[in-house]
């Protein structure tokens, strides 16, 4: 697995957290708030400020709570698109209408990720379907010229649900980003007190036999070389009806690699994502199969272009909770990429509920 080369200045992602509180329910969540409180406009200019003053930012994604309940939610994305940024959110969709995707999408929103599974208080649910509650939300996201990306919370042992939900994203077209965050109990963290950290055999051997392998990680705060993020690449050929034609696990090639570290080394910040077409992808695989990838990759792209078809990118990604080492040191992701703020410095997004450990 290659390594991915954001550290300190140039992790390219912040996450602003607009406010606490939430109109859902979910198990595992580290929002330890209950109570709905928004945060104004002012002092979030004031955390973007301490974020840019320790990243070279790209992308800003809102969280909370559920950062659609904030009532100036527009204003907020509207600013920071004026501000140059990649304006993203995490939401549970409860909010995200129609409407309000038209709204989102005006105010200039590019990517928005849906947490939306079985397990979660909330009323907009028909006969317990959240996967076609979630792939409904996808697709009007898509419609509106919005990014979708599905979120999950799946237990360190629970292989069915990583097949799962694997299976899922595999099969629906309008997501080619999954966020799995493995499930940890916030709440017993503790600096002085050591927690294994969570075994990743059972997940890694369910997502290998739904066609995912690891190929990019993002190492721990004080184990640089152990993943705490773990991000899967495959793509996938669909035809006209979204058809799945073909299936490549890819892996970053000679070229992606010193062109990340290249970028990296020489601007001071790294790549976030970017929006690609079907053409630019299979190009993009062809030289990637050809220059250190898989040659199994050249020969997808080249089938996906004599037959036609279209090629979507389907990463998964898969952060692993925190834990402690037991000697005040509580194990993160390195140069956190989803850092917020709180009480004016930088903390890892998860941990933001126990401020006084963590400072990164």
């Amino acid at each position: 697995m290659m390594r991915l080369p954001w550290y300190g200045k140039t992790v390219p992602h912040g996450v602003l957290d607009i406010l606490r509180g939430c109109n859902c329910r979910c198990a595992a969540c580290y929002n330890a708030a209950r109570e709905v409180e928004c945060k104004p406009l002012e002092r979030l200019k004031e955390e973007l400020a301490v974020l840019r003053a320790h990243r070279n930012l790209k992308a800003v994604s809102l969280s909370g709570g559920e950062p659609l309940m904030h009532p100036q939610v527009l204003d907020i994305v509207r600013w920071l698109t004026d501000e140059g940024l990649v304006a993203a959110s995490l939401t549970n969709g409860i909010l995200f209408t129609d409407d309000m995707a038209a709204k989102l999408a005006d105010a200039g929103l590019r990517m928005i990720s849906l947490h939306i599974q079985k397990g979660q208080t909330r009323h907009d649910v028909r006969n317990g379907d959240f996967r076609g509650l979630l792939r409904e939300k996808g697709e009007m996201a898509r419609r509106h010229g919005i990014f979708p990306a599905m979120v999950e919370t799946v237990k360190a042992d629970d292989r069915v649900g990583f097949c799962e939900m694997a299976r899922f994203f595999r099969e629906t077209p309008a997501f080619e980003y999954a966020l799995v965050t493995v499930a940890g109990d916030f709440a017993e963290i503790r600096s002085d007190v050591a927690h294994p950290d969570v075994p990743v055999e059972t997940m890694l051997v369910a997502l290998d036999a739904e066609g995912f392998s690891p190929a990019v990680f993002v190492g721990g705060r004080y184990r640089r070389k152990v993943p705490r993020w773990y991000i899967f690449q495959s793509v996938q050929a669909i035809d006209r009806n979204g058809r799945e034609m073909a299936w490549n696990r890819t892996r970053p090639g000679l070229v992606e690699r010193a062109f990340l570290w290249g970028y990296a080394l020489l601007f001071r910040k790294s790549l976030h994502w970017v929006p690609t077409t079907s053409a630019k992808l299979k190009a993009r695989l062809l030289v990637n199969g050809l220059a250190g990838g898989r040659l199994s990759t050249f020969l997808f792209a080249l089938r996906a272009i004599v037959r036609g078809w279209s090629v979507l990118e389907k990463h998964i990604i898969v952060q692993l909770p925190p834990h402690s080492l037991g000697d005040g040191r509580i194990e993160c992701c390195d140069n956190c990429p989803d850092a917020t703020v709180r009480n004016g410095r930088l903390h890892p997004v998860c941990l933001g509920d126990i401020v006084e450990e963590a400072p990164l």
